[in-house]
């Protein structure tokens, strides 16, 4: 109990000595529009990113930088390309053509206050601004900063994000889970695109520009995958009841399949990604953090 209470204190220490930073970071690389043309797009830039998130991906990345030797401060401007990219998807996910949301963490959506056409805009700009990122402090090394690269084109791209945002449109349209699974692809891991390629993106991004190893990025793409999984099952479960309400289809493991199931599945996830954290990183601050922040999704009721 009371390495717990140590590691749970340690996370909030970290994030509370990062936050501005962070904050810093983005506000530094925001992608304005010149004042000559600017409409309402530079206020619905910070409308957008400033709506009160815990900024979880930028941390991850910082972590990810730390873990394998990296120093977080050169890692900051990938760090905001990857809030940058989580906006991003958070406002194409609200988009009438897709989840047609109304609210956003408990504010109105941007396409409701500012029209569909700018939030898509808006998305794009954030996704543009992105990419160059990786080059900023790291210029001087082409090859990380090329991998780098190459890791947000994955994250965005068919076998990521936009993958996983036509997994959500064929569920709104009523596809059974049967649709996405064989062999080769579980329907969980297939409905998980989205979350786990920002989680991978997260992790490996700062580990990537921080010079990790093969081996090393091959151990941190396995505990993102492991945390993107639990971070949605978590999610079904704050969910369950609403969920069962609204789909007819069991499409969730913890509709399908139960509460106490899915809770011990959760823990199972969990107990097997800090497997892989304590197995294969040194102790450190920013293991500590992981480990803590796995602890917490299981936890979560929020």
């Amino acid at each position: 109990m009371i390495e717990e209470k140590t590691e749970k204190s340690e996370l909030r220490q970290y994030v509370e000595t990062h936050r501005q930073n962070i904050e810093n970071a983005l506000r530094e690389h925001l992608p304005l529009a010149p004042l000559m043309i600017e409409t309402q797009f530079n206020e619905a830039i910070e409308y957008a990113l400033f709506s009160g998130g815990k900024r979880l991906r930028p941390v991850l990345t910082l972590l990810g930088a730390e873990l394998v030797g990296g120093k977080s401060e050169a890692i900051l401007p990938s760090a905001a390309a990857v809030e940058f990219i989580h906006t991003s998807s958070l406002i194409f996910d609200d988009l009438p053509c897709m989840d047609n949301a109304e609210k956003r963490r408990g504010k109105t959506s941007l396409h409701e206050k500012y029209s569909e056409g700018l939030a898509i805009l808006v998305a794009i700009g954030f996704l543009n601004a992105s990419y160059g990122l990786v080059f900023v402090n790291h210029i001087g090394m082409p090859e990380r900063a090329v991998q780098a690269h190459f890791e947000i084109v994955e994250c965005v791209g068919a076998s990521g994000m936009i993958g996983g945002q036509s997994v959500d449109l064929a569920l709104a349209k009523g596809a059974n889970s049967s649709v996405f699974s064989n062999e080769d692809y579980k329907f969980e891991s297939v409905r998980n695109l989205k979350t786990s390629a920002l989680m991978r993106l997260a992790l490996r991004l700062g580990a990537i520009l921080a010079g990790a190893n093969h081996l090393e990025l091959a151990h941190l793409s396995r505990f993102a995958e492991l945390l993107g999984n639990a971070y949605q099952l978590s999610d079904d479960l704050l969910d369950l009841e609403e969920d069962s309400a609204i789909f007819e289809a069991k499409q969730t493991f913890a509709i399908s399949e139960g509460q106490e199931m899915a809770q011990l599945k959760l823990n199972n996830i969990i107990k097997e990604a800090k497997r892989v954290l304590i197995e294969n990183f040194p102790p450190m601050e920013a293991r500590s953090c992981l480990i803590q922040l796995t602890d917490y999704l299981a936890e979560r009721r929020v």
